[in-house]
C-alpha cells in the first residue's frame, strides 16, 4: 500500500467521523430537552450578549437567577449584569460556567452565589442537574473535562452528555415546532439571565433558624473549586465576590464557615440570611418568596437593591447608563417596560386605543370593523402607517409579515379569522375588534374589544 494511499484512506476516515460527528450534533440540537425561561435560554442568552460587553456576571445554581435582577441593577446603579447559571449547579459546573464566561467577556466582578458550597461533592450530584448545566454549553476541552470530573469515567452516560442525541432519542415522539424552530431564532435573553416571576409561596417562609447550632462541613472537592474559581478571577484581573441568597434551612454557622474561606481568600462576603436576622434589610416572609429557597420579582427586587449598593461602594463599576449609544441593557428595560398592564389597554373606545397607540412603531394593530355598510373591514396600521386596508366581500385569504411574525386574514362564508403564528386571535360578536402586536416583545400583548 503506498504512502499516498494510505493518507488517502486516513483522509476519509476523518471526513467521515466528522459527518458522523455533525449529524450527532445537529440532530442532538433538534431533540434535545429545551429548558424555556431556565438553564437553556439563560445560557443561549450569554453567548448572544456582544463580546467583552458584561461588567458583572452572577454565577450559580438558581438562587443565583432567581436573586439578582440585572434590569434593576443597570435602572438603580448603571451596572451592566448577566445571571450566567443553571439550576442545581454544582462547582464544578460553576468553574465551568466562569471559564465560559471569561471566554467572551471581561467583567470587573464575578459574583457567585454559593448556596451549593455547603452541599454534596461535585461527583455525586444527580442527573437533572447536570443536564441542566451542561446541555448547552458549547463542547470544548473544559467541558469534556468537566463531564468527566461529574461522572468519574468515560463510558457510555458520559457520551451522552458530549451528543445529547444518545440521551433525548426518544423525544422523537413528541417534538413540538419549538424543538425546530429554536435552532435559528434570536437566542437574546432580555431578563439578562433573571428568571421572572411574581408567584407567591403558598405558606410563609421561616427564616427563624438561622441562629441555631450546629457545624458545617464542606466538602474538599468544592473548596477546590472554590481555589480554582479565585485563581482564575485573579490571572485575568477580575475581583470575586461571594454572596448567599436568602432561604430557609441556612444557618448563622454555615454563614462562619463561608466567611472564614473568603477572608483567607481576600475575597468579600454578602450573606443575606444574616442581614434579614440583624435587621439590615426588610423581607416580607408571606409575599417576597415563590417558595422556601427561591425569592420571586418583589424579595428579588429588594435584594438586588442592597447588592447593587454594595457593589458600588466596594468595587470600581462603570455607570453604562452614560453611554453614548443605547446598549443591550437599555433595549432589555425596554422590552420590560412594554410588558404587563399599558395605558391603551384601559381604553374605552376603539378611537382611544388607537390613538393611544399610533405613534409607536413598535406596535401593529390589526382592526376589524364588523358592521361596515359594504362587508367587514380589516386594515393593518405598521410602523405608523396603514400597510393593509381590506374590505371583505368574497371570500379569501390574504398573508404578510408583521415584525418577526406571519400574519393571516381569511373569509370563508360568514367566518373571519386572524392567525398569527398559527394561533387564532379574533374574537366575534362585537363590532371593533383590536389585536395589538408588539414587534419588541415578538407576540401579541392584548386582544381588545369595543362596540
Amino acid at each position: 500500500m503506498t504512502r499516498r494511499t494510505v493518507f488517502s484512506r486516513i483522509i476519509s476516515i476523518a471526513v467521515f467521523i466528522l459527518a458522523i460527528g455533525l449529524v450527532l450534533s445537529v440532530t442532538g440540537q433538534i431533540i434535545r430537552a429545551k429548558f424555556i425561561g431556565d438553564s437553556t435560554t439563560i445560557v443561549d442568552g450569554f453567548y448572544a450578549e456582544k463580546r467583552n460587553d458584561i461588567d458583572l456576571v452572577v454565577i450559580g445554581s438558581s438562587n443565583s437567577f432567581c436573586t439578582v435582577d440585572p434590569i434593576v441593577l443597570y435602572e438603580e446603579y448603571g451596572i451592566a449584569a448577566y445571571d450566567f447559571g443553571s439550576s442545581s449547579q454544582p462547582m464544578n459546573l460553576s468553574v465551568l460556567y466562569l471559564r465560559e464566561a471569561l471566554k467572551t467577556q471581561q467583567p470587573k466582578v464575578v459574583a457567585l452565589e454559593i448556596n451549593m458550597m455547603t452541599s454534596d461533592s461535585v461527583s455525586s450530584r444527580g442527573e437533572a442537574g447536570l443536564r441542566w448545566g451542561f446541555t448547552n454549553i458549547p463542547l470544548s476541552v473544559d467541558k469534556l473535562r468537566c463531564i468527566y470530573q461529574s461522572l468519574g469515567e468515560v463510558n457510555a452516560e458520559y457520551f451522552t452528555y458530549v451528543f445529547p442525541v444518545f440521551r433525548y432519542h426518544n423525544r422523537w415522539k413528541e417534538l413540538s415546532k419549538t424543538d425546530y424552530t429554536y435552532f435559528y431564532k434570536d437566542k437574546t435573553n432580555y431578563t439578562k439571565g433573571y428568571l421572572e416571576t411574581q408567584a407567591v409561596s403558598e405558606t410563609a417562609v421561616n427564616l427563624t433558624d438561622y441562629g441555631f447550632e450546629g457545624e458545617a462541613w464542606i466538602e474538599e472537592e468544592n473548596v477546590a473549586c472554590l481555589d480554582e474559581m479565585v485563581q482564575l478571577c485573579r490571572q485575568k484581573n477580575v475581583e470575586l465576590l461571594l454572596f448567599k441568597s436568602p432561604k430557609e434551612n441556612w444557618h448563622r454557622y454555615e454563614t462562619e464557615a463561608v466567611r472564614a474561606l473568603a477572608g483567607e481568600r481576600g475575597l468579600q462576603f454578602v450573606d443575606f440570611n444574616e442581614l434579614y436576622s440583624d435587621g439590615k434589610i426588610e423581607l416580607d416572609m408571606a409575599a417576597d418568596f415563590r417558595d422556601s429557597q427561591h425569592l420571586n420579582d418583589s424579595g428579588a427586587q429588594k435584594v438586588t437593591r442592597y447588592l447593587g449598593g454594595y457593589i458600588r461602594e466596594n468595587y470600581e463599576l462603570p455607570d453604562r447608563r452614560d453611554d453614548a449609544e443605547p446598549n443591550a441593557w437599555d433595549e432589555a428595560c425596554a422590552y420590560r417596560h412594554r410588558k404587563g398592564w399599558q395605558e391603551y389597554m384601559g381604553a374605552q373606545t376603539a378611537r382611544e386605543c388607537i390613538e393611544l397607540l399610533q405613534d409607536d412603531k413598535d406596535y401593529v394593530l390589526v382592526v376589524t370593523d364588523a358592521q361596515n355598510k359594504g362587508g367587514v373591514r380589516q386594515w393593518v396600521y405598521q410602523d405608523c402607517s396603514v400597510a393593509l386596508d381590506l374590505i371583505w366581500q368574497d371570500d379569501g385569504i390574504r398573508h404578510m409579515k408583521i415584525g418577526e411574525s406571519e400574519l393571516v386574514l381569511s373569509k370563508l362564508g360568514a367566518l373571519h379569522q386572524i392567525l398569527i403564528d398559527g394561533v387564532e386571535q379574533y374574537q366575534a360578536g362585537t363590532r371593533w375588534s383590536i389585536i395589538v402586536y408588539d414587534k419588541i416583545l415578538g407576540s401579541v400583548t392584548a386582544n381588545l374589544t369595543f362596540q
